[in-house]
């Protein structure tokens, strides 16, 4: 168990470590045994941010040829569906044909496969990304014994190939954003720190960037959007889905990844409730970080002139869907303002390098679209 905790909430929290540790881990214990007459408790490695973490070994398999290891992954108190899942490394020494390659790495059962252009690892290859990529092959090559080649008169390392496996992946894979991603078959070997921190919105970020990058290669446009709501008003509105892709409350974070790929439009499709925070520079709308919404449109009325015991009441509102309800009919310049200055705020936030346009709705599986400002450019 990982000792290693954060505050959040006033709470202790402790940390985990990655599905990338955990193959970096198995993969160094499993050169270790290969190659040495030791059986191994835990293994210590250290992870991409320095830090050196201590992981139990699940299971050992050894022959002659190979040695496979199992570890447990360990999500801390972060509520990772990969949590206590386990993850393999088969070592073994490669022969025959391939004996002249000097490190293999390669995915196994339950370890998926990329199959669209735009992610970090080469369509065709496992998910298994860059930097546990990195941990693995340094993990593995600083335990392997040299051997004296007498025809070359030099030493040199074994050649090894490294099997990363997840024989509970491919069914956990369907919960994950891998689908979205065009990585199919199993999970993908994640971990740019080594280690999790509960509640982190790291790990959703790169998620967000990872589809951003994925699904606007070779694209001019993308659709973003908060939820599943707004991404079947999304494909309603006739977007395709490889162009939308959903980016909970962090819409600044988002742009800057499309203005990072040379995206040149944006479309933000959300419920009145999250899209209009950003009319007023709201760029995270999650509830404890900005709650303007009903604020938004008192205010909106007020400057519309509209009597002020309405603007109080619509202010006594619990939500903004219960304030739209209670407006009714007739308030067609209220959302066209909100909506005008929710692209206003795009265009700056952007710096005017996109064109940005915005759907909002409100309601839920029965939405009904409040604004549309695609609708003036027919």
């Amino acid at each position: 168990m990982l000792d290693l905790y954060v505050m959040s909430d006033g709470k202790k929290l402790r940390c985990g470590y990655t599905t990338g540790s955990c193959a970096t881990a198995a993969a160094k214990a499993a050169t270790i045994m290969l190659f040495n007459d030791v059986k191994l408790q835990d293994v210590e490695i250290m992870t991409p941010k320095g830090v050196k973490i201590t992981i139990p070994i699940n299971s050992v398999e050894k022959c002659k040829d190979y040695c496979i290891v199992s570890v447990i992954k360990d999500g801390g108190d972060d509520p990772d569906i990969t949590d206590g899942i386990e993850i393999y490394a088969k070592v073994e020494i490669i022969k025959g044909k391939n004996k002249e390659a000097d490190f293999l790495l390669v995915g196994g059962e339950g370890i998926g496969v990329v199959t669209k252009d735009g992610l970090f690892i080469e369509k065709g290859l496992h998910a298994i990304n860059p930097t546990p990529r990195r941990t693995i092959e340094q993990a593995v090559k600083e335990n392997l014994p040299f051997r004296y080649m007498e025809k070359a008169q030099i030493k040199k390392k074994c050649p090894i190939k490294v099997t990363i496996s997840a024989p509970q992946g491919r069914e956990i894979a369907e919960r994950t954003f891998n689908p979205r991603l065009g990585i199919v078959g199993g999970i993908s070997i994640l971990g740019t720190s080594g280690i999790v921190k509960p509640m982190s919105e790291e790990a959703l970020k790169e998620s967000i960037r990872i589809e951003i990058r994925q699904k606007g290669k070779g694209k001019e446009r993308l659709v973003l959007t908060f939820g599943n709501i707004g991404e079947k008003c999304a494909k309603d509105q006739g977007f395709n889905e490889d162009e939308i892709v959903i980016i909970s409350n962090f819409v600044g974070f988002a742009l800057e990844c499309c203005l990072e790929i040379k995206i040149k439009e944006v479309i933000l499709v959300g419920h009145i409730g999250k899209v209009s925070k950003v009319a007023y520079g709201c760029f995270n709308t999650h509830s404890r970080v900005n709650d303007v919404r009903l604020e938004v449109i008192a205010l909106e009325l007020a400057l519309l002139g509209y009597d002020t015991n309405l603007i109080k009441t619509v202010l006594q509102q619990k939500t903004s869907e219960g304030a739209v309800k209670f407006l009714g009919k007739g308030y067609e310049e209220l959302y066209k303002n909100i909506g005008n200055k929710i692209i206003e705020r795009l265009n700056i936030y952007t710096y005017g390098q996109m064109k940005c346009n915005v759907i909002m709705y409100y309601g839920f599986s029965d939405y009904n679209i409040l604004y549309n400002s695609l609708e003036g450019e027919k």
